[in-house]
């Protein structure tokens, strides 16, 4: 499946600061979410409201651009990843 995310002009993945907390949730910049939620169309209270989803698909497809554009890999997105071929089984890369 591929989405098409649009994405603030200059923006590069660091600037989400994406970061893990103490209970195993993440914290990013809230800021540039809602800068990417208008861009997209999204209504920035119901993200908040439950943010999961799109946070979660803006994580993986901005990620993965990232990588592919050659942007060095992050470290906590580099563990969710491990995290989950851990969990479906997989031996980890």
């Amino acid at each position: 499946m591929h989405i098409d995310l649009k994405l603030p002009q200059g923006a590069t993945f660091s600037d989400l600061r994406v970061r893990r907390c103490d209970d195993d949730a993440i914290d990013l910049d809230m800021d540039l979410v809602h800068r990417i939620c208008l861009l997209n169309g999204w209504d920035f209270e119901k993200v908040r409201a439950n943010p999961g989803p799109v946070i979660s698909t803006i994580l993986s497809v901005w990620y993965k651009q990232h990588l592919a554009q050659g942007g060095a890999p992050d470290a906590v997105m580099e563990s969710f990843r491990l995290q989950s071929e851990i969990a479906q089984g997989q031996t980890p890369h």
